[in-house]
């Protein structure tokens, strides 16, 4: 019998059992829906843990009491990666800085592959990946949670703010398991932080890397834009500047441009060549996506936005009077921090999901109105109505997950733009 237990059947699971095969072993397959593990099961296995498994699976217990050796898929598949590998985590934006990276390396020809979260597994190309190629990893909290060891050539970090609560425990634990995407590098390695969020200046203190922190506003750090309006580099001696064409003029996208740029250099991209190749990057849907305009009235699909940061940074992108749609899948987060900071221009809030009625009570507690909607008609209906007459944005941004409702965030934002169609098409009647 195979002394490897996988733990957790689904994509990443069986990834990882089909690259176990390949190195010439039979794992064994476990899942909590399978039944309980009989005593003794995991004693003597190294146990290869699916991101997907939570903390408080009740099969984990089992193997802490065993003593299993518990490795994490990107545990595993680090040592069998033969390429340079550039890893961004953080609560938003590392979706975004990963494509845009990819996007850098394919213009400039550099050989990249565009794996992990939500993606492609690592384990599903990490034996063919060559000694040339740069591997570009969206690493999440749920796979960097185990990985004690993980060491990436290249770490960013773009952002942490509360998330995935129910899934972590606690914040605390959250941050922890981010700081695994550099806390174990060593001084021949980089890890990159945003600048501008003042608690990773905290965490790149306990970096071993070399640390190198991008900017949209401190002119100390080695990426920033300047008061002319260009990004400069000032690293390593050299001091570089280059006019940018930015791909979106929101400031959160800009700075996911810096932590690219970043990156790419980092990566033996010439600085100047890194910043040129993203002028004609394309967002992925769902990310402050135009939907439809009618009558004076913007309608916009972030439902990728799915924590209380993502929509603080949604809504700060509007000056112009905002009627914003929240509420979805209850991953635990408080909204108190989103309702206390809303700008004055956001005018209306409609709550929907299963989180509408805590959503409700706690913007009532910071003094903001929200209003309870069964249906995303109904709601859309009523937020056009309250922008409609000043003009402005109806912006979908839900600060929570989608699972309540939908699939996943891109299934609720077709679902949004469909209704947005409905609607306008009524008004022409």
């Amino acid at each position: 019998m195979s002394d490897i237990v996988i733990y957790g059947t689904g994509k990443t699971g069986q990834s990882l059992a089909q690259l176990v095969k390949r190195r010439g072993d039979n794992p064994i397959m476990y899942d909590d829906e399978h039944g309980f593990v009989p005593s003794g099961d995991f004693c003597g296995k190294t146990v290869l843990l699916s991101p997907g498994v939570p903390p408080d699976a009740k099969g984990l217990a089992e193997v802490n009491r065993c003593g299993a050796h518990v490795v994490s898929e990107l545990m595993y598949c680090m040592p069998l990666c033969k390429g340079r590998v550039i890893s961004v985590t953080g609560t938003n934006g590392k979706t975004t800085v990963c494509c845009m990276i990819k996007h850098v390396l394919d213009k400039e020809c550099y050989p990249s592959r565009l794996l992990g979260n939500g993606g492609v597994p690592f384990s599903s190309e990490v034996a063919d990946v060559a000694e040339d190629e740069t591997v570009v990893l969206e690493s999440s909290s749920f796979q960097l949670r185990n990985a004690d060891n993980f060491a990436p050539q290249i770490s960013v970090v773009t952002n942490l703010a509360p998330d995935h609560i129910t899934y972590h425990g606690n914040y605390a634990a959250y941050v922890r398991a981010k700081c695994n995407n550099f806390l174990h590098q060593n001084p021949n390695q980089f890890a990159v932080f945003n600048a501008d969020d003042k608690d990773l200046f905290i965490f790149a203190l306990h970096a071993k890397s070399r640390v190198v922190f991008y900017s949209l506003t401190d002119k100390n750090a080695n990426c920033f834009v300047d008061d002319d309006g260009f990004v400069v580099w000032n690293y390593g001696g050299k001091k570089q500047r280059v006019k940018p064409c930015f791909p979106s003029p929101y400031a959160h996208n800009k700075s996911n441009f810096l932590a690219a740029v970043c990156a790419s250099v980092l990566g033996s991209v010439p600085f100047a060549d890194a910043v040129e190749a993203l002028a004609d990057f394309v967002f992925s849907p769902h990310r402050m996506q135009f939907v439809a305009e009618s009558r004076g009235v913007t309608f916009v699909d972030d439902s990728k936005g799915t924590n209380v940061a993502a929509t603080l940074a949604a809504v700060s992108c509007f000056t112009c009077p905002v009627a914003l749609i929240v509420g979805g899948y209850d991953k635990g987060e408080s909204f108190l921090p989103l309702f206390s900071a809303l700008p004055h221009n956001v005018v209306f809030v409609a709550a929907i999901g299963q989180t509408a009625t805590r959503m409700q009570k706690q913007a009532a507690a910071c003094g903001v109105s929200a209003q309870v909607f069964d249906h995303y008609k109904t709601a859309v209906v009523a937020c056009r109505s309250s922008v409609s007459e000043r003009g402005g944005v109806v912006l979908l941004s839900n600060a929570c997950a989608s699972f309540d409702m939908f699939d996943g965030y891109a299934q609720r934002g077709e679902y949004f733009a469909g209704v947005v169609k409905e609607v306008i098409d009524a008004e022409k009647k």
